[in-house]
C-alpha cells in the first residue's frame, strides 16, 4: 500500500507545473541521444508538417528501391532453356534506419526472345554474411563468412544447404575485409582451402605481471625487442601507428590473407609482404593472386582513388614466395578460365584520381604482360585496330572502378573461348563491353545512346546478368544469351520485370550552346503537374517550373542515365533537374580527363553555368528559380559560385564542400588531390611540405577567400566523420559567413562519412535539401 502511495505522489509531483518547470531548464549536452520536446513541437502548423511529410515519402518512394550488386545464373542441365538466377541486393529500412543485403533466386524460361518466371523464392536477409562462394569442386558446397556481432565472426561451411562446420574466427583475426577495394572469398582450385581477406589480429594488451623478479634477471643486453604481453604492459607493438587506408575504412586494421582448411577447420593468417596491403585475392593451383597496395611513408585514401601504387602479386598457401607480377596502380586481378593467365585493369600513377584504365594481361608460362585495351585519348570516329585489338567505333576508353568477380562467358557455339563480359563508363551511359581474347575484338552490347543504363552483375557458361535502368525507372534485372558466330559475338537480352516510369522523363543535352562535345548533361522533370508537385510547380508551364543544377563531384566521375534517387525524388516533388558533366568527367576519352588539370577553379565552373543558361534558354526551368546543390568538389564550385555569381541561384545546398584547398591538402586522407587538380608536382615515396608559395596557390582558387561576397542563401550538410574532405574548414567557414550576416545554416551528422549514406543522414539531407529550396524560392 505504502508502494502504491509513493507512485501517486511521484505522478503527481512529475505532472506539476513547477516539475515541468525544472524539466524545461534542464540543459542537455551535444552528445546526449535524448530529444529535446517543447511546446514548439506540438504547435507546428499543419501544412508546415504536410510538406515535410510530403518530401519524407518522396524520399521513401525514390530511395526505397533495391540496388543489385552481384548475381550469378546456371542453366539447368536437364532444360537447357531453364537459367536459375541468385542475386544479391541492397535495399534500405526505413525503420531500422540500416541498409540490408537481400538475397534472392529465381527460376526462369528463355523462350521466344521472352523471360519467364518459373519460380520466385522470398527473399532472404543475409545482412550477417560478409561473403559466400560455392565451391569450384562441388557448387553444393559453399564457404560463408559470417559476422555474427561486432565481435563475433565465424567461418562456414554448407553442403546442401546443411550447415556442416562453424569455425569461430573472432580470436584470431580482427573484421572481415567486405568492401570491393581490399575484400575477397576464393576456393583454392582443389576445393579444400578458402582464402579470404580480413584484419590483421590486434596485438595483446597488458595482462597482470604473475613473474616475480629473479636473481639474474639484469644480466644480458637490453634491447627494444619485446614481444607480447609481458612485464605488466602491452605489447610494444599494440599502439605503433600503422595508418588505415582513409575514408571508409577508419579505424581498421591492416589487411591480411587469411587461409582456412576447410577438413581441418585450420586458420592461418598470412604475413603481408613489406610495405604491401593485399586484398581481392583470387587462386592459382598452388598459389594466391592478389591486389597489393603499396606504401612507404604513409597510406594515401583509396576508395574512389584508382590512381594508387599498387601492384599485382603472388604468394603460395603459407606466404611465402611473394613475386611481383606488375607494379603500377593496378587492381581486379581475373583468373583466365584456362588458367594460363591474369587479365587486370591499370590507371596511371599520380595524377587525376581517376581516369582512363587499360585492361592488361599477364602470361603466367613467359612471365610477359600485354596489353589487351589501351588507354584512348580521344573517342574514335570509326571502327579501328589498336595494338592488335579491334576496337568498336565511338569507343572511349575503360572507365571501370573494378571488374565483374564473375566475368568470363564462354558461348556453346566456340567451347573453350575465353570472353570476359564488363562496364565501363560511355559518355553519359554505362555500357556493356565484351572482349575476345582469342580473336582480340572488344564489342559492344548495350545501347550508349542514353536510352537506358545497364551494367554487368557477373556471368557463367554463356549467361550473362546484367542490371538495367533509366533516370525514370529503378533497377530491375535482364539476363543475356551469348552467341558466337566466327568472330562475331552476340548477346540476347531478355529483362525481368518491367518498373513503372512514373511521373518522369529525361534526356542526354548538350550544356554548351556552342555544342561543344565533352559538355553532356541529362535533363530530368515531372511529366506533369500532380499533387506531389504541388509546392513547386503547379501551372504546367515548363518555364515557370524550378530548376535544380546537380553537378557531379569529384571531379573525375560521371553522371550516367542511370537511375539516381536523389535527382528522381526532387523531380517527383516538381523540379528540373539538370545532373551536369563536364570537361574532366569520365568516359569521354583520356585527353578530357587532363583538360580540367590546373583549371580546377575555372573550367568547370564556366561550364556548369552553361548548362544552366542552356536550359533557361530552353525554356525549360525558372531563370528566377533555379537553385544549385553539390557535394565535395561540385560542394566546391558550389561555394566558388556563391562568391562569383551572387544572385544567380536563389539557394545553395553543399555537401562536404572543399573549401580551402590547403586546409584539405594537410587534412584529408588524400592530400595529393589538391597537388593534382592544381597542376603540382606530389610524391607519394616523399610527400611535399605544404610551402607557403603552394599554399598561396591552393588560397587563390578556394572559396573560402569570397566569404564576404556571398549574399545568397546557402545550406551546408556536413559529414563529422568525413575523412575526405574534413568538417573543420566548413565550421570555420559557417563561422566567418555568420559573421558577415550571410544567410547560411549548417548541419552535422554524427559518425558519417564523406557520401552522407547512413539511412537517416540520407532522410534528413534530403528533407533538409526540400525546405531550403522552399523557404529560398519564396525569397
Amino acid at each position: 500500500m505504502a508502494y502504491m502511495v509513493r507512485q501517486t505522489v511521484n505522478s503527481m509531483y512529475l505532472n506539476s507545473p513547477s516539475a515541468a518547470a525544472a524539466r524545461s531548464a534542464v540543459c542537455r549536452s551535444p552528445t546526449q541521444s535524448a530529444p529535446l520536446t517543447t511546446n514548439a513541437n506540438r504547435d507546428n502548423s499543419r501544412a508546415s508538417v504536410a510538406f515535410a511529410r510530403t518530401a519524407r515519402k518522396a524520399f521513401e518512394a525514390t530511395y526505397g528501391t533495391p540496388v543489385f550488386t552481384a548475381a550469378t545464373a546456371l542453366r539447368s542441365a536437364g532444360q537447357p532453356n531453364v537459367v536459375s538466377i541468385d542475386y544479391l541486393s541492397s535495399q534500405r529500412d526505413f525503420v531500422r534506419d540500416s541498409k540490408r543485403q537481400i538475397v534472392g533466386h529465381m527460376a526462369l524460361a528463355l523462350c521466344d526472345g521472352k523471360a519467364t518466371v518459373l519460380t520466385k523464392s522470398p527473399p532472404a536477409d543475409v545482412s550477417s554474411t560478409s561473403w559466400s562462394q560455392p565451391s569450384p569442386t562441388d557448387p553444393s558446397v559453399v564457404a560463408v563468412l559470417r559476422t555474427a556481432s561486432a565481435s563475433e565472426r565465424f567461418v562456414e561451411i554448407w553442403r546442401d544447404g546443411v550447415l556442416e562446420k562453424s569455425v569461430d574466427v573472432s580470436s584470431v583475426h580482427g573484421q572481415f575485409y567486405a568492401d570491393s577495394t581490399f575484400g575477397r572469398l576464393a576456393w583454392s582450385h582443389s576445393g579444400t582451402s578458402v582464402v579470404y581477406v580480413a584484419e590483421k589480429p590486434e596485438y595483446e594488451k597488458a595482462q597482470p605481471d604473475k613473474s616475480a623478479d629473479e636473481a639474474g634477471d639484469d644480466e644480458g643486453e637490453v634491447t627494444d625487442e619485446i614481444a607480447g604481453s609481458v612485464a605488466g604492459i602491452a605489447d610494444p607493438r599494440r599502439y605503433t601507428f600503422a595508418g588505415d587506408w582513409g575514408e571508409t575504412f577508419s579505424g581498421k586494421r591492416p589487411p591480411a590473407l587469411v587461409v582456412f582448411e576447410v577438413d581441418s577447420g585450420s586458420v592461418c593468417v598470412l604475413p603481408p609482404p613489406e610495405g604491401v596491403s593485399p586484398g581481392q585475392a583470387q587462386c592459382l593451383d598452388d598459389c594466391i593472386v592478389f591486389t597489393g597496395y603499396q606504401h612507404t611513408v604513409r597510406k594515401h585514401g583509396v576508395v574512389y582513388c584508382q590512381n594508387r601504387p599498387s601492384g599485382i602479386y603472388t604468394c603460395d598457401f603459407e606466404g611465402k614466395d611473394v613475386r611481383c607480377l606488375f607494379s603500377g596502380s593496378a587492381r581486379s586481378p581475373r583468373i583466365t578460365p584456362s588458367r594460363r593467365g591474369v587479365v587486370f585493369l591499370s590507371t596511371a600513377t599520380g595524377g587525376p584520381h581517376a581516369s582512363t584504365s587499360e585492361l592488361l594481361h599477364y602470361d603466367l608460362a613467359t612471365g610477359s604482360v600485354s596489353t589487351l585495351v589501351p588507354i584512348i585519348a580521344e573517342p574514335l570516329g570509326a571502327q579501328q585496330k589498336i595494338g592488335g585489338t579491334l576496337l568498336p567505333q565511338g569507343f572511349v576508353g575503360i572507365y571501370a572502378d573494378q571488374l565483374p568477380l564473375e566475368p568470363w562467358i564462354s558461348p556453346a557455339e566456340a567451347p573453350g573461348r575465353e570472353v570476359m563480359v564488363f562496364s565501363s563508363t560511355w559518355r553519359s551511359t554505362t555500357a556493356v563491353l565484351a572482349l575476345d581474347l582469342h580473336h582480340r575484338v572488344l564489342s559492344l552490347h548495350s545501347p550508349v545512346d542514353g536510352s537506358c543504363d545497364c551494367g554487368v552483375l557477373g556471368a557463367n557458361g554463356d549467361i550473362v546478368v546484367a542490371k538495367h535502368s533509366t533516370p525514370a525507372q529503378p533497377e530491375s534485372l535482364m539476363v543475356g544469351e551469348a552467341k558466337q558466330l566466327g568472330q562475331e559475338l552476340s548477346i540476347c537480352w531478355y529483362k525481368i520485370g518491367h518498373p513503372t516510369a512514373g511521373n518522369a522523363e529525361w534526356e542526354v543535352v548538350c550544356g554548351s550552346q556552342s555544342g561543344e562535345s565533352r559538355l553532356e548533361s541529362i535533363f530530368m522533370c515531372p511529366s506533369k503537374p500532380d499533387h506531389e508537385t504541388r509546392y513547386f510547380w503547379t501551372d504546367g508551364n515548363p518555364a515557370s517550373r524550378p530548376l535544380a543544377v546537380v553537378p557531379h563531384g569529384g571531379p573525375h566521375s560521371t553522371y550516367t542515365v542511370a537511375y539516381n534517387p536523389l535527382a528522381a525524388g526532387l523531380v517527383r516533388l516538381g523540379f528540373g533537374v539538370l545532373l551536369v558533366n563536364f570537361t574532366g568527367s569520365l568516359g569521354f576519352g583520356q585527353n578530357a580527363v587532363l583538360a580540367q588539370i590546373g583549371k580546377m577553379d575555372t573550367l568547370s565552373i564556366d561550364e556548369i553555368q552553361e548548362a544552366a543558361s542552356s536550359i533557361h534558354a530552353l525554356k525549360a526551368g525558372d531563370i528566377q528559380r533555379t537553385v544549385y546543390l553539390g557535394g565535395s568538389y561540385s560542394g566546391y564550385t558550389g561555394a566558388l559560385l556563391a562568391g562569383r555569381a551572387p544572385g544567380f541561384y536563389s539557394g545553395i545546398a553543399l555537401r562536404n564542400p572543399v573549401i580551402s584547398i590547403g586546409e584539405n591538402a594537410a587534412m584529408s586522407d588524400i592530400p595529393d588531390w589538391a597537388y593534382a587538380e592544381l597542376g603540382l608536382d606530389y610524391s607519394f615515396e616523399a610527400p611535399p611540405e605544404l610551402t607557403p608559395e603552394d599554399f598561396a596557390a591552393m588560397w587563390r582558387a578556394s572559396p573560402s577567400r569570397l566569404v564576404d561576397k556571398v549574399k545568397d542563401p546557402l545550406l551546408l550538410l556536413l559529414g563529422a566523420g568525413d575523412r575526405r574532405v574534413p568538417p573543420a574548414q566548413s565550421y570555420s567557414y559557417f563561422a566567418r559567413l555568420k559573421a558577415a550576416g550571410a544567410p547560411v545554416q549548417c548541419k552535422v551528422y554524427p559518425d558519417v562519412g564523406h557520401p552522407l549514406n547512413t539511412v537517416e543522414a540520407e532522410r534528413d539531407s534530403f528533407v533538409s535539401i526540400v525546405r531550403f529550396f522552399a523557404s529560398a524560392l519564396k525569397k
